[in-house]
């Protein structure tokens, strides 16, 4: 196998169309056919070293659960070689798109396009590998994000989707751009690759199918700086930040798009490219305790607590705190009342599941990937770290720079520090509980220590990387 540096990189469309577009993410958010925003795409960026090649797909799509990603990456290894271990399947996390079908509850024609698209890319980017050389740069952005959980002086916490609100909090944002670039041997840009930390979510309600912010910066980068070639979003550690504005317009998701791109632009433009020295690449699963099951006494609490919220709310529309989460104040009463509902359906099924004797798991399994490039590491992690994490990971590695990645090869939700754990709210308590008990999803809050063991586990795959 040579020594030398190559790269190759591949690209499709995977807008859906209106017949195979899921309009319905979340109990209020919601996606729309008839207005097109960014159009969506799926991306491929193949490298190789020596003995290794790594393969990552950046998808702009919300999510995409661990099967989904199993079997794309399965489908990759077969017509690439590649092996599983070191094919990445990242999503930009872009709230205005459809979801990808549940794989087992029959025609998934919208996920068989993501799917057939990437595997496509991916086999491009692997066959049109050629000498390359890369490097890296970095900057700081502000004003583009703010933290949305508040700290309530009770020991709580408050969802906030006001940034004023946020920011004045002092909660932390990652400011950090990480940027990649991928050039020929003559300097011609073959790829490019923009890593940011913070939920591209300005629109949320009725938006129209959008890449939101990534996607409009993508394709601003590739036509003023890549002479066409893609660029690839990843994103970072932000389970509780937000992009500004949130619940704004799909005008707002544009404009931010081509700010961050003139932003990044500067960044890419000063890399110098290099043939690196070493691309070292690891995968394992980490298993993160999980709370004890509520027992059946605080269940039926929280279903009284449910109900009387959805009882009171045909008085008091105005009501917004349920099972110590908060409800957007200007929502109808009946979204209000789906997404409290839903936390109610839960608390029904636990008490069936106790009923019939089956256990609940103490851990949870989730995956993590790591690859070393000289001295930056890349930690892709299939869950949505807290911003703190990312920062924490960073401070504690021995390498100049590491960057933890969310929502790659799987879906686990959000894992949250210790502190933040206590607070409770949707991130760290409520948010498992809108799959339902569905088999492959997570059925509990984590439990305290789960984001030690999760940095420790990734320090630890960095180290076997880097020696």
């Amino acid at each position: 196998m040579s020594e030398r540096f190559t790269a190759g990189v591949g690209a499709g469309e995977i807008m859906p169309t209106k017949e195979m577009a899921d309009g319905s993410q979340h109990s209020v958010m919601t996606v729309r056919t008839d207005e097109l925003g960014c159009p969506l795409w799926t991306k491929a960026l193949a490298m190789s070293l020596g003995d290794t090649t790594v393969l990552l797909v950046a998808v702009d799509t919300c999510v995409l659960n661990q099967n989904h990603c199993d079997l794309m990456r399965e489908k990759i290894f077969e017509q690439t070689d590649v092996p599983v271990d070191n094919i990445v399947v990242s999503c930009s996390h872009s709230h205005s798109t459809p979801i990808a079908e549940k794989l087992e509850d029959g025609p998934h024609p919208y996920f068989d396009l993501i799917c057939e698209r990437s595997t496509e890319a991916a086999v491009e980017a692997y066959r049109s590998r050629q000498p390359a050389r890369l490097g890296r740069g970095s900057g700081h952005v502000v004003g583009a994000s703010f933290n949305t959980r508040v700290p309530l002086a009770d020991g709580g916490v408050k969802f906030t989707r006001d940034f004023r609100e946020g920011l004045a909090s002092g909660r932390p944002i990652d400011p950090r751009v990480s940027v990649l670039r991928v050039d020929d041997q003559s300097g011609n840009p073959l790829a490019g690759w923009v890593r940011l930390a913070f939920h591209p979510a300005c629109v949320v309600i009725d938006a129209p199918v959008s890449g939101e912010y990534p996607g409009y910066m993508t394709r601003q980068l590739s036509d003023t700086l890549g002479h066409g070639a893609p660029f690839l979003f990843s994103l970072g550690a932000c389970g509780d930040v937000n992009c500004i504005p949130m619940f704004g317009s799909e005008e707002d998701s544009r404009r931010l798009g081509l700010n961050l791109a003139s932003w990044v632009g500067p960044i890419f433009d000063s890399i110098q490219t290099v043939s690196p020295s070493r691309l070292t690449a690891t995968a394992d699963t980490v298993d993160l305790p999980l709370d004890a099951l509520p027992t059946v006494e605080q269940l039926d609490r929280e279903i009284g607590e449910v109900d009387e919220f959805c009882k009171t709310l045909d008085s008091d529309p105005s009501l917004e705190w349920v099972m110590g989460i908060n409800c957007e104040p200007n929502w109808s009463v009946e979204n209000k009342k789906k997404h409290a509902r839903l936390l109610r359906d839960y608390a029904v099924l636990a008490k069936q599941q106790i009923d019939r004797g089956e256990p609940f798991p103490t851990e949870w399994r989730s995956q993590v990937a790591a690859w070393v490039i000289d001295d930056v590491a890349l930690v892709f992690y299939s869950g949505e770290p807290l911003v703190e994490l990312g920062l924490e990971l960073a401070a504690r590695s021995k390498l100049d720079e590491t960057l933890l990645m969310s929502l790659s090869n799987g879906s686990d939700g959000y894992v949250s520090t210790d502190e933040d754990r206590r607070r409770g709210g949707y991130e760290a308590y409520t948010n498992c509980r809108y799959s339902n008990l569905k088999p492959g999803y997570r059925p509990l809050p984590y439990a305290l220590g789960a984001a030690e063991r999760l940095i420790t586990k990734c320090l630890a795959m960095i180290d076997e990387l880097s020696g």
